[in-house]
């Protein structure tokens, strides 16, 4: 091979050449060899995605967090003749603890089983340089995290903008009936009941047990059917998503039943849920990212890549080499 030549390519800062099909880049500083197409992440890049993705999710969470901590709803005021918000107080059927005790324990059972089943059985697998599952599991809990937080945080931008009454406001409220003047729409008035559960009385639309419970059991729907794809789950795979989504309903029916929700407020908390479940699946996650099969390792005489100038590598005669 002609010497000028090389010596016109060796003054290059980075030597491009062409590796069993591949473009590689020798840098002419210290690094890493990183394939065009098939090599690790580095660690200084990793690091940056798991902390964007760490701000990403706060971000999606302020509006929820905000709301929470402030915790100032707008007042409304009512009609005397109201039907609607004189139902008596009722003890909740689904309460916080168990709703939330359920949701945690599906999600993590069915996530943690579903990506081990996918990476020991070898349908899964990642470039990254930490463990298969821990990378699977990683992506997957990111993703339903994102979602949550953006679901519940327009659920809360939604109670404390609109601040409508609960079915049991007036029981909750007890208001000081003689100092009310019922003639029209009523805002001057003073509740004798506890603060924090008027607080709470004023954060009917809309329901968040509903756009949660939704949420969570439609994600989790969805990810049994990306997951559970064998002939064998057939009936297993509609079984578990039918059960997932009763239990969503179930907590909607409850929410109307025991006077906390205008049955219009848990409609609009199941749409919401349930589309934002479907967004989040659809562009954030990859459970139906078609994905190409995993390479195999070949014997190293087979493998030995050749060595030949890129076409993009030609020296400024315009030659691609010489002998």
């Amino acid at each position: 091979m002609d010497d000028g030549f090389l010596s016109d390519v060796t003054r290059w800062a980075g030597l491009r050449v062409c590796l069993g099909g591949r473009s590689w880049k020798a840098q002419s500083g210290p690094g890493v060899w990183t394939g065009a197409g098939g090599g690790r992440m580095l660690p200084g890049r990793r690091n940056v995605y798991v902390l964007l993705d760490i701000l990403c999710v706060s971000v999606a969470s302020l509006p929820f967090i905000i709301m929470t901590l402030v915790n100032s709803p707008y007042k409304r005021g009512f009609y005397c003749d109201d039907e609607s918000i004189r139902y008596p107080y009722r003890e909740d059927t689904i309460t916080h603890g168990l709703m939330a005790g359920v949701t945690i324990s599906c999600t993590v059972i069915i996530i943690t089983s579903g990506e081990m089943y996918m990476v020991f059985s070898k349908r899964l697998y990642s470039r990254s340089e930490c463990n298969n599952y821990v990378a699977a599991l990683y992506k997957v809990v990111g993703t339903f995290l994102f979602g949550a937080s953006v679901s519940q945080s327009l659920t809360d931008l939604a109670k404390y903008m609109v601040g409508r009454p609960r079915p049991n406001f007036l029981a909750v409220c007890n208001p000081e009936w003689t100092s009310v003047n019922c003639s029209g729409y009523v805002t001057d008035f003073v509740c004798r009941g506890s603060p924090a559960n008027v607080t709470e009385s004023r954060l009917s639309f809309y329901s968040g047990h509903s756009s949660f419970g939704m949420y969570c059991m439609l994600f989790l729907s969805l990810y049994v059917q990306a997951r559970l794809c064998g002939k064998w789950a057939r009936l297993l795979r509609p079984t578990v998503q039918f059960f997932l989504l009763s239990f969503a309903l179930y907590v909607g029916y409850t929410r109307v039943s025991d006077y906390k929700h205008h049955w219009s407020d848990v409609l609009v908390g199941l749409l919401q849920g349930a589309l934002v479940a479907a967004l989040t699946v659809r562009y954030v996650s990859d459970f139906f990212k078609v994905r190409p099969p995993q390479q195999t390792s070949k014997d190293p005489l087979e493998s030995k890549p050749s060595l030949q100038l890129c076409e993009s590598d030609q020296n400024h005669f315009g030659y691609l080499g010489g002998s």
